[in-house]
């Protein structure tokens, strides 16, 4: 047994100071009501031992509560079962006077306070065998003695009961000492798990906060160059300070900038998704109106539509709304959606952007596309952040897989939720959905049809 569980035991056993009060209560009452019955040497002195020996249980038991580790308890075993044997050997003593007395009923109450004495000590001390053990012996021996030196017949029955007391008593707390002792195990092995789940997860936070560290700073070391690549290769692109020269040139540059876009835009995701994970992403309170952001989202998003070959319809709900967002995280969200889309349809396809308002004042916005679609381990894995659905289309295109999992975080810190419908061969809906509390009603009209590219 090792030292945490042995601990346990003793501090269950030396739990309460309570039996040392009814212990010395009990030598007191006996002293007073015996008197006359016993002699009077013998019984003031068994008192006077008695009592003073529950002033050293006493001391020993504020000793004992003082003591801090498992280990420092674990030594005080022996002087705990020594404790509870000599407790229990007064009290034998005691019984062995049970002839003495004149009064029979006398003998009666002496029989009765033993009785109780010893099966609420064997209760209390049960938790730690060895202490129950040594203290029933204690208390049985002298008295067995007594009824056999005694010879009569009721004696010798008395001794055998007596015995059969203490067996009796032992066995009714031998199997809820083994309860006890299984449960100390498990309570142990909780400990244990609970303690490796503490490091693990200590382990697992500095690893994000490092990571988090690391990806800010390495953000700030790829926009800074990234920044001045596209800024420079903008002005070479449109030619501010006059011709480049060689038109061969001019394409090499287009194509300077839009790479370094695109790694900007990897970059700015990879940020988000870090900061989302570490819950470190913080939301402004913009008032947003729903017909300004279509048109800004048809706008950046119309361009790569027409090289695609891809028809974007854009809708919005017959009443028009205000949304109550962060207008920059609103506006990736739907940007993500419609690139998406526009990105895995066929040329000569649609993407559909609708709103309406749903029964309860929640705002639903859906993106529609009649593209590749997926199936559900593919809806499965493009929710993870970079995840990518594998096929022969989406190889021909490139991406971090980290849109739509951005997409998804960003409605949920918005108190929304994102749904996906998809078909394989037939096209996908994702539906976000932002509650009530966000979205306000204008009093003015707006079109249903906001815009159409081609």
């Amino acid at each position: 047994m090792n030292d945490t569980i042995l601990a346990q035991q003793l501090r269950m056993a030396m739990k309460s100071p309570l039996p040392i009060y009814f212990g010395a209560v009990l030598a007191m009452l006996a002293a007073i009501t015996l008197q006359g019955q016993l002699p009077g040497p013998v019984l003031d002195g068994w008192a006077a031992v008695m009592l003073g020996w529950q002033g050293v249980r006493y001391f020993l038991f504020r000793r004992f509560h003082r003591l801090e580790t498992d280990a420092e308890i674990a030594r005080q075993a022996m002087l705990v079962t020594a404790v509870w044997s000599v407790t229990g050997l007064l009290w034998g003593l005691f019984a062995s006077t049970y002839y003495w007395p004149v009064d029979p009923e006398a003998s009666l109450f002496m029989l009765t306070v033993v009785t109780t004495t010893v099966a609420a000590g064997a209760v209390v001390v049960s938790p730690y065998l060895p202490a129950q053990t040594g203290y029933l012996f204690g208390a049985g021996a002298p008295a067995v003695a007594a009824f056999i030196l005694h010879g009569t017949r009721f004696s010798l029955l008395m001794a055998a009961m007596a015995v059969a007391f203490a067996v009796a008593a032992r066995a009714a707390t031998l199997f809820g000492n083994r309860g006890v002792v299984d449960l100390l195990k498990l309570q142990q092995e909780n400990s244990a798990l609970l303690a490796e789940t503490r490091k693990a997860k200590e382990a697992a936070d500095l690893a994000s906060h490092v990571k988090s560290r690391f990806l800010a700073n390495m953000s700030h070391e790829f926009r800074t160059p990234l920044n001045a690549i596209i800024g420079f290769s903008e002005l070479m692109r449109d030619e501010t300070f006059g011709a480049i020269g060689n038109p061969r040139y001019a394409g090499y540059v287009a194509d300077i900038n839009l790479s370094g876009r695109h790694l900007l835009g990897i970059v700015n995701d990879v940020l988000d998704l870090s900061k989302l994970e570490a819950g470190g992403m913080r939301l402004a309170d913009d008032e947003i109106d729903l017909a300004s952001l279509a048109d800004q989202c048809l706008t950046i998003v119309g361009t790569q539509a027409k090289s695609c070959g891809v028809q974007l319809v854009i809708r919005e709900p017959d009443v028009p709304v205000s949304i109550r967002a962060d207008a920059l995280r609103l506006k990736q969200i739907l940007l993500n959606l419609m690139s998406n889309a526009v990105k895995f349809s066929h040329a000569g396809g649609q993407v559909t952007v609708a709103g309406t308002l749903a029964g309860d004042g929640a705002l639903v916005v859906s993106v529609s596309d009649n593209g590749i679609g997926m199936d559900q381990t593919g809806i499965a894995t493009a929710l993870q952040p970079f995840g990518q659905v594998e096929n022969s289309f989406t190889r021909r295109h490139t991406g971090t897989g980290l849109g739509l999992p951005l997409a998804k975080w960003l409605v949920e810190l918005h108190g929304g939720r994102l749904d996906i419908e998809s078909k394989l061969g037939q096209g996908t809906t994702i539906r976000v959905t932002l509650p009530a509390a966000r979205i306000r009603r204008l009093d003015f009209a707006a079109p249903v049809l906001v815009a159409a590219a081609h």
